[in-house]
This record gives structure tokens, C-alpha cells and sequence, in this order.
């Protein structure tokens, strides 16, 4: 005679069957969060340039995401020159850009700006330097959450009918990654300029701005006038330029990340970035 069946232990292929799915069901379960954190961690390394394309391994994966990205939203406030102009024009797969003057601002300057992943500050075209305190406070919000600002030269460096205000701290407070609070011939330092005929130097070996940038103009015998500020970096210096009969330097390029990095990246331009075209390209697609 055959046993009797139906006990617990004589469950049958099926039973065994169903109780896996179950146990995996609850693993995977498990699973979810730690893939999501890895999501997380992968685009925000993507984002600040902790991994990039060149990066062993991953660096295909990382091609694949960044062949998605659209291009970023800019606004352009002031007055840029014809070299930055035609950059921003050719190049529309990397950014794509509206100008406007700081009095178009004036009217909800914060729910504007919020439009945008770049913000571009370019006076240096124009007379007028001048920059309210509420569009000031609006760009400091608008780093601080996140948004991507770029400063040339001395643009931003007064405020309308504040004639005591020279400099950026009292408009923007801690937005812009300079400060013009050395006095020389008994005027600040950022009204001051000078025309240098030297080179641009590169500073930080690892920043992506520069990759495959050592100096400019490259050949030894070559050098490019500078309309540059003799400014304090606040922040990371980038680049520098230097006169090559004195040997005196300036700041190039200067970046800030404030709030331990969570917030937007600030780019100051101590000359006219037009002249490095390389250099711009490669900022706009540092900051979309």
C-alpha cells in the first residue's frame, strides 16, 4: 500500500514552488530602497563631476546618461560681447539663451530666474553696472537653490542710487566668488582695470573646464591681451593669468559651491570668457 498523503511534509513541487516566489518577493522587496539610493548616487557623482565619461568602467554608462541630457535653459543678463554671442549661438545642443537687462528683472526677479539652470551676468558690453538689491537678492536665492550662475568681469559691481555700494557683497551677498574690498590709488580694486598681454594659466589640474587645458594661447610664442581686475578670490581659483614681464598674476577663473555644495555652482570670469571659446564651451556643459 501507498502512504497517505497531505502532511505538511509531503508538500509537493508546486507548494515548494510558491514558497520560494514568496521568499524572493520579499527579498527583492528589500532590495528596492538600496537600488534607489544607488540611482541617487550615481546621478548626483554624474552631476558634480565626481565621475564623468573618462571614468574606468562606469565611463560608458556614464556617456549613455549624459547623451540624454537637453540642453540648458540660459538666461543672459546685460550686455555680452560678439565673441561670447556667437558661441552661445553655436552651440544650441548644449544651451539654448534669452537676454535681458537687469530693469526686465525687476518685476518678480526670484519667479524669473527660477526659469532657468544658468544665469549668465555680463555687463562688461555696457556702461551701467548697476544691479538692484532685489534682483541681487533673488540671484543669491537663486544660487542657493540650486541654479547655476556665471559673473564676467566687473558686471554687477553697483547698485542704482546707492552711490557708497561698490562691490558685490552688499547686492549678492556670498553668490559671487570675488570680492573687491582692497583699495588701490584710493579706488576699489574691481573699478580699476588693466589690459595685460600675457597667458591664462591653468590652476586646478582635476576641474572639467580645463580638461586638455594647460595654458592659452598654447604656442610659447603667442600671447592674448587680458581686460582683467586685480579682485581677492573668495573661492576656488581655477585659473590665473599672468603678465609675463612683472610676473604679477590675476585671477582667471574662480568657482564657489556655498552650503557645503548643495547648492548651485558660481563661475567668475576675470576677463572676457569669448576669447577662450574652448573654456566657455566646456563651462556651459560643466553648469547644464
Amino acid at each position: 500500500m501507498y502512504p497517505e498523503s497531505g502532511g505538511a511534509a509531503d508538500a509537493g513541487p508546486a507548494d515548494y514552488g510558491g514558497d520560494l516566489k514568496s521568499r524572493l518577493g520579499i527579498h527583492l522587496e528589500g532590495f528596492i530602497p538600496l537600488i534607489l539610493v544607488l540611482i541617487i548616487v550615481f546621478f548626483l557623482a554624474v552631476r558634480f563631476d565626481v565621475i564623468n565619461s573618462d571614468t574606468p568602467v562606469i565611463g560608458t554608462v556614464v556617456q549613455i546618461f549624459e547623451g540624454q541630457r537637453t540642453p540648458a535653459k540660459m538666461l543672459l543678463i546685460g550686455s555680452s560681447s560678439q565673441q561670447v554671442i556667437d558661441i552661445l549661438n553655436d552651440n544650441p545642443d548644449v544651451v539654448q539663451w534669452r537676454q535681458k537687462t537687469a530693469v526686465d528683472l525687476e518685476r518678480n526677479p526670484r519667479e524669473q530666474l527660477a526659469n532657468y539652470d544658468i544665469v549668465m551676468l555680463d555687463q562688461s558690453q555696457q556702461a551701467n553696472k548697476e544691479v538692484s538689491r532685489k534682483l541681487g537678492e533673488a540671484v543669491e536665492d537663486y544660487v542657493n537653490r540650486g541654479g547655476n550662475l556665471v559673473v564676467v568681469l566687473d558686471s554687477g559691481i553697483r547698485r542704482p542710487e546707492a552711490f557708497d555700494v561698490i562691490g558685490w557683497e552688499n547686492t549678492f551677498g556670498n553668490a559671487v566668488p570675488v570680492s573687491c574690498d582692497r583699495v588701490v590709488n584710493n579706488e576699489p580694486v574691481c573699478v580699476h582695470k588693466f589690459f595685460v598681454n600675457g597667458k591664462l594659466y591653468r590652476e586646478d589640474e582635476d576641474h572639467a573646464i580645463l580638461k586638455g587645458i594647460e595654458v592659452f594661447p598654447a604656442d610659447p610664442a603667442l600671447f592674448n591681451t587680458f581686460e582683467t581686475l586685480d579682485v581677492t578670490p573668495t573661492g576656488r581659483e581655477i585659473a590665473y593669468i599672468q603678465d609675463p614681464i612683472t610676473k604679477k598674476t590675476y585671477p582667471g577663473i574662480v568657482e564657489k559651491r556655498a552650503l557645503g555644495g548643495l547648492s548651485g555652482k558660481s563661475i567668475y570670469f576675470n576677463y572676457n570668457p569669448g576669447q577662450t571659446r574652448g573654456i566657455l564651451e566646456s563651462t556651459l556643459d560643466y553648469l547644464r
